[in-house]
């Protein structure tokens, strides 16, 4: 017999399992995107967010800070040796007066980029500067530094190196050979790969690729150094061999740390073996030679 349609249910009194009942999905929650969060997430997209312009308000700055504290030190050099009559030009290349003057115009300038790297990145200096130590590795770097020093200087055996050259004049006497020693293991190598390192190579990555931006870096930090090599063009070859090397550990290493680290090997390097052959900087007049 068969069943009347009309009286057959139109769902199954079976109860089906629970593996067939499709699953159900609990609501998914819609979480309004924040303002806050969008200025951050662009800016980390965008590196570096500084321009050259303000890689070049960075250097007019430090210009005129270095101007302004030679000032100070030069007046204050000539209050203080008014009795023995030493010449204004005598002063001004003084290492005490040159060297003293970086030393307090350095730290300003440090301040003054550190106040515009964090107006433009909102975030801490040493982290959008790309500083990133290397940690347990920084040994490395300096050792490399050293050799490389070494490297270079046997190199130059071959280029018509200068017999005397301006930068000589800060090694006239034992105490401006150990301040210019400190200064130049230091706060010299600091500023300068913080700036060409830290701010102009970035910029310049960005706007002319990695390879000539190295190229550049690397002719503007030999063209810094040109007053103290009386812009010589074998010395400021191998300053700028120099330069091409610290950017290149820069770009691989993406630490200005790490470029800092091995500056500061390769300046010990040079002046311990000044410090070697001049007897402890007592007789700077034969290791110049």
């Amino acid at each position: 017999m068969m069943a009347d349609p009309e009286r057959e249910p139109l769902e199954s009194t079976v109860p089906l399992s629970a593996e067939i009942l499709p699953p159900v999905r609990e609501p998914v929650e819609v979480r309004p995107l924040l303002v806050t969060e969008a200025p951050s997430q662009a800016a980390g997209n965008i590196f570096p967010p500084w321009s050259g312009w303000d890689v070049a308000a960075v250097l007019c700055f430090t210009l005129a800070a270095v101007f302004l504290f030679s000032m100070v030190a030069l007046g204050v050099a000539h209050v203080l040796t008014s009795k023995q009559h030493v010449s204004w030009t005598d002063l001004a290349s003084n290492p005490l007066v040159v060297i003293g003057s970086q030393i307090f115009a350095y730290p300003i300038v440090m301040l003054f980029m550190m106040t515009l790297v964090r107006n433009k990145t909102h975030e801490r200096f040493w982290p959008a500067i790309r500083w990133n130590w290397p940690g347990p590795a920084m040994l490395r770097f300096l050792i490399a530094g050293v050799a490389f020093a070494f490297t270079v200087e046997f190199a130059s055996r071959w280029l018509p190196i200068p017999k005397s050259l301006p930068v000589d004049r800060f090694f006239t006497d034992t105490h401006g050979a150990y301040l210019m020693a400190a200064f130049g293991i230091t706060l010299a190598p600091l500023l300068e790969e913080l700036f060409f390192r830290g701010m102009l190579y970035p910029v310049l990555r960005q706007s002319v690729g990695v390879g000539l931006g190295i190229v550049l870096t690397a002719i503007a930090f030999a063209f810094i150094h040109g007053a103290q090599l009386g812009y010589a063009w074998a010395p400021l070859l191998s300053i700028f061999v120099v330069g091409i090397m610290f950017t290149v550990v820069r770009e691989k290493t993406n630490s200005v740390a790490a470029s800092f680290l091995m500056h500061c090997g390769y300046n010990l390097a040079l002046f311990a073996t000044l410090w070697v052959g001049s007897d402890h900087f007592r007789h700077l007049e034969l290791a110049l030679k």
